[in-house]
Parts: C-alpha cells; structure tokens; sequence
C-alpha cells in the first residue's frame, strides 16, 4: 500500500454503497459496513485485512478493512469489502462512504471458531489505531 501511495501521490482508495450483510461482525462486537462498488474496472488489493481511513458524511474515521471470501463464517465464491469503523455506531445504510488504504496487516485466512476469529479481531485493532 505504501508504495501505491508513492506512485498515486496519494492513498489507494474506493467508494462503495453500504449493502445489509449477514450480520456476524456486529454479533462478534465488530459491525461492518459491506460495500457495494459499483465499478467493474475499479480494482480491489490483494484479500486480506487492512488498516483504512473511512470517510462518513464529509467526516473521517480509523478502521479495518477484509477483503475477501470470509471462510471461517461464509463458504461463498463471492469476494466481498467489509469495514469496520472503530468507535462508530451510526446508522448508514445505502450511503456512499470512502475507504482510504493505510498498510496490509494480513492474509485473509480460516479460524477454527468466532472466538478465535474474535481474538484475531481484537488483535488487528490495536494494529489499525497504531497506524
């Protein structure tokens, strides 16, 4: 992400539409907003997880992003983007917002249980607010 950064003169970054997801993150402790990128030729980073800066109704915010598959809680072939706002409990539902890519913290990967995936959630926060 750091050298897209240098080359673009300016972080990577997408827009999407906030869709209703499944729900898992909120009953982990960790809300998501899933987005909706309504530009085929937009391209998405490597799956993985991300530290981003989100932009809400002209107001920006620190989270964590996950591209990818979600193994652990969905055995889907669709890819998806899903952001969790830290300290943000705002309703925004069929918004557009903005995500800012930070730095790559790590692969997506598969987790023998919620716990664990909740354990690797708080771990991956405490990285996000460090950047």
């Amino acid at each position: 992400m750091k050298k897209a950064a240098e080359l673009l003169g300016h972080l990577y970054e997408l827009k999407g539409k906030v869709v209703k997801g499944r729900l898992v993150g909120k009953k982990l402790e960790f809300p998501t907003a899933n987005l909706y990128i309504n530009d085929s030729a937009k391209l998405l980073p490597k799956d993985g997880v991300y530290a981003v800066d989100v932009k809400v109704n002209d107001r920006m915010y620190r989270g964590m992003l996950n591209i990818g598959f979600r193994p652990t809680v969905n055995h889907s072939t669709q890819r998806t983007v899903e952001v969790h706002i830290h300290d943000f409990s705002q309703d925004i539902y069929g918004k557009e917002i903005t995500v800012f890519f930070k730095k790559r913290l790590r692969d997506e990967r598969k987790f023998e249980n919620l716990e664990e995936l909740k354990k690797q959630l708080l771990i991956d926060r405490e990285q996000s607010l460090k950047i």
